[in-house]
């Protein structure tokens, strides 16, 4: 990006500039796409989850405060979109297959690979679920360390906290997070 930041560019899009939002979705479509994947472990539902983000900014625009860090606003929409799309039932698509492939469907339907994504849906499923349970300050730091993968410093900086208080409040999160999805697992 050139010298214009996300933030005048966010500005210019509130004012009307509709190639202001092109370039912010150009610049940033790829990080979205990329963390939406470490939710659903599935590029197509990264996708689909990165651009109901931008719908979902298109919309919402005008509520944008030009005065607060763009990027925090974007991946707050961001990652709600995604968590919600956990949330949300599976929605299978049906298509028709060709004679000669309905034969191998299902073979492809239990290969491990399947099984693997599967089990992650699952999971990831169960730990939305459980996050829920946790404070906002628990949730925030869980998810920006563990599912958006920025380093424990990365994240104490860019949510304003003390490296220290970032960790403390980690610890007790993944404590809490493992009493209740060993809960989960044992009710199920």
């Amino acid at each position: 990006m050139d010298e214009l930041t996300l933030e005048d560019l966010a500005k210019a899009y509130q004012s009307g500039d509709r190639r202001s939002f092109r370039r912010l979705v150009e610049s940033l479509t790829r990080t979205l796409i990329a963390l939406a994947y470490r939710y659903t472990g599935d590029w197509e539902s990264a996708r689909d989850a990165t651009q109901e983000t931008w719908i979902k900014v298109h919309r919402s625009i005008d509520r944008y405060d030009p005065s607060r860090p763009f990027r925090a606003w974007l991946l707050t929409i961001h990652r709600n979109t995604c968590i919600s799309g956990l949330r949300s039932p599976v929605v299978q698509r049906e298509f028709a297959l060709p004679p000669e492939e309905l034969a191998t469907v299902g073979a492809e339907a239990t290969t491990e690979d399947s099984h693997r994504r599967v089990e992650r849906h699952e999971f990831m499923a169960r730990l939305m679920k459980a996050l829920e349970a946790l404070s906002d300050s628990q949730r925030t730091v869980f998810t920006k360390v563990y599912i958006e993968h920025f380093s424990q410093r990365e994240a104490a900086e860019s949510l304003g906290m003390s490296f220290s208080t970032l960790r403390t409040t980690l610890h007790f999160a993944r404590k809490r997070l493992a009493g209740i999805l060993r809960k989960m697992e044992e009710s199920s």
